[in-house]
């Protein structure tokens, strides 16, 4: 369907839906999906979020399912007010004007930082504890998942960005690293996991309360992977004396907590080795947003990642392949 004709039916639909022809629609920043968010305003001043997201392109069906869960867990999430499935039209509820990103790039007081990321982490643990009642309803991060996500690295950002050729890729035996990390996640605990949990989808209300979206893709998945997706965050990178403080301050809850039976330097292990496999994946979908979606602006995010992957591989001596490789000359 043509984008305005589109638009138009979107337009009429949230006019009909909240009863008003006074209401105003502003977009919004859209995500790395074929989404569309705009905010609008009725005549009582009530703000809501209309999001565009066809149903052709993505699961809608899922992102209801994992809504209406968080939302019996207590968890502050998007919440859904109108839907018509058949569109994919949306009204939910509007959890703020910043994420915590923007909050991050705009804090330059230390406890600032630290009361919001304290927060968001408060809200990941309610997730893993109170998400164990649910995860019978979660499609499980398997073998296979894992490292076809990783294969993303090789097929988007190795061949496509770098137009490095299957016989070079070959030479580094990166197979074997990706096959390590993947058996390295599925040996961990296994929990109610967001899966896309960083700084672009904390939201920031206009109070200071945090609330989370873009949650559709939720899993039954390893312990350490929401963890390090905040903490070794693609878009902003903190720094490791911050990791270290929240790793032990998140390990100890958990041991606490009895959600959690290792030691603290396996744990360490298990969140560095994900975020290897995170970081792959990511870099791969940030080349694909660039040539299959006409996304570039992810590509300057890339730097960051790959410094992650190659501080981490250096660290372990089974990841000398992929240490090797994002070191060589191909990445330079």
């Amino acid at each position: 369907m043509n984008p305005n004709k589109r638009y138009q039916l979107l337009e009429r639909w949230a006019r009909e839906t909240l009863d008003s022809s006074q209401i105003e629609i502003y977009p919004i920043n859209s995500d790395a999906s074929f989404r569309n968010y705009f905010r609008v305003s009725d005549h009582s001043d009530n703000t809501y979020i209309i999001m565009d997201s066809p149903p052709d392109k993505e699961n809608n069906q899922q992102f209801i399912l994992i809504s209406e869960i968080l939302t019996k867990m207590e968890i502050p999430s998007t919440a859904v007010y109108a839907k018509d499935l058949s569109m994919g039209f949306f009204i939910l509820s509007d959890l703020g004007p910043a994420t915590l990103l923007d909050r991050n790039l705009d804090i330059r007081i230390k406890t600032k930082r630290e009361k919001l990321y304290t927060e968001a982490i408060n809200i990941l643990f309610s997730i893993q504890k109170n998400g164990n009642s649910f995860v019978d309803q979660l499609p499980v991060y398997d073998l296979e998942l894992l490292e076809t996500e990783m294969n993303l690295f090789l097929d988007w950002y190795c061949v496509k960005e770098l137009g490095i050729n299957a016989t070079q890729l070959n030479t580094f035996n990166l197979g074997k690293c990706f096959r390590y990390l993947s058996e390295s996640a599925l040996k961990q605990v296994q929990v109610f996991t967001h899966r896309d949990y960083h700084s672009r989808n904390i939201m920031i209300s206009k109070r200071g309360e945090l609330g989370i979206i873009d949650f559709q893709d939720a899993v039954l998945g390893p312990i350490t992977y929401d963890l390090v997706s905040l903490l070794r965050d693609c878009y902003i990178e903190l720094s490791e004396n911050e990791i270290r403080h929240w790793l032990e301050v998140v390990y100890q809850r958990l041991i606490n907590e009895n959600l959690l039976d290792i030691s603290y330097e396996k744990f360490e292990v298990d969140f560095d080795l994900m975020g290897c496999q995170r970081h792959l994946k990511a870099i791969g979908i940030f080349s694909r947003l660039k040539h299959r979606d006409g996304k570039p602006n992810y590509m300057k995010d890339v730097p960051r990642t790959l410094g992650y992957l190659k501080k981490i591989s250096k660290k372990y001596d089974v990841l000398e392949p992929l240490y090797n490789f994002v070191n060589s000359t191909h990445l330079q």
